[in-house]
């Protein structure tokens, strides 16, 4: 049995991801389908002022991106428990099982960003995303309800919370590194309407790709939590959706 430790989650989410580049590639990219098809048919050389634009093109889109990721990161987590097995299973199969993390993922999200609107809210939404962050993954892999599950995170992630926090701070620095490094930079330098449209599909790929390996993340840390805290190794995790 070995600790919960951050370089080790992320190590693992890393292979898990390369592993299964190819099929979780193409779950994010017919996921993200509309959010694409959205941006290239949008009309904002009408926008009346660059708000507008910068609404239209980037912001509502980045949304879309967030709220269909998590539905994407319940989807993968049969697939990554038993790749962490060393078994490899149909994607679809993986997607079925799925369905029973969406509801605590959206509830997740939900007053994430509801939190995140008030003054202060940030702390508390930091503070409940260490604390409900294997919900979706304990929801699907235990067949758990949405309060269930919740209630399932919070005991995975006692004593374990600093990690949890050292693990999304670090995702959250490669996506800042990420946008003032490269995209910044770059839409300040666009010079043509066609050019913003461009990096505004890589801003969303980016987003796309962020979240989808958060969801990874959250897959390997629910099981790295499970064998940490349970003893349970990754053979007997997987059997349990059997």
């Amino acid at each position: 049995m070995q600790d919960f430790r951050v370089f080790r989650a992320l190590g693992l989410s890393f292979q898990s991801w390369f592993r299964n580049f190819v099929p979780f590639t193409a779950l994010a990219a017919v996921l993200y389908a509309p959010v694409f098809i959205y941006v290239a048919t949008l009309d904002f050389e009408s926008a009346s002022s660059l708000d507008k634009v910068i609404d239209r093109l980037f912001l509502w889109p980045i949304y879309l991106v967030v709220g269909l990721s998590t539905l994407l990161a319940p989807m993968l987590i049969y697939r990554i428990v038993q790749d962490l097995n060393g078994v490899k299973v149909s994607l679809w199969t993986s997607i079925q099982h799925g369905v029973r993390g969406f509801l605590p993922a959206i509830v997740l999200a939900v007053i994430v960003n509801v939190l995140q609107e008030v003054p202060g809210g940030g702390i508390a939404s930091t503070i409940l995303t260490c604390i409900w962050f294997v919900a979706a993954p304990a929801a699907v892999a235990e067949k758990l309800g949405p309060f269930a599950a919740f209630g399932r995170s919070a005991e995975l992630t006692r004593g374990r919370r600093w990690g949890i926090f050292g693990v999304t701070f670090l995702i959250g620095i490669l996506a800042a590194i990420l946008m003032f490094a490269w995209i910044v930079p770059s839409v300040s330098a666009a010079t043509e309407l066609s050019s913003v449209r461009t990096f505004a599909y890589v801003l969303v790929a980016l987003f796309g790709v962020l979240h989808m390996f958060t969801g990874i993340v959250e897959a390997v840390s629910y099981a790295l939590l499970r064998q940490d805290k349970d003893g349970v190794s990754h053979d007997e995790l997987a059997r349990i959706f059997e």
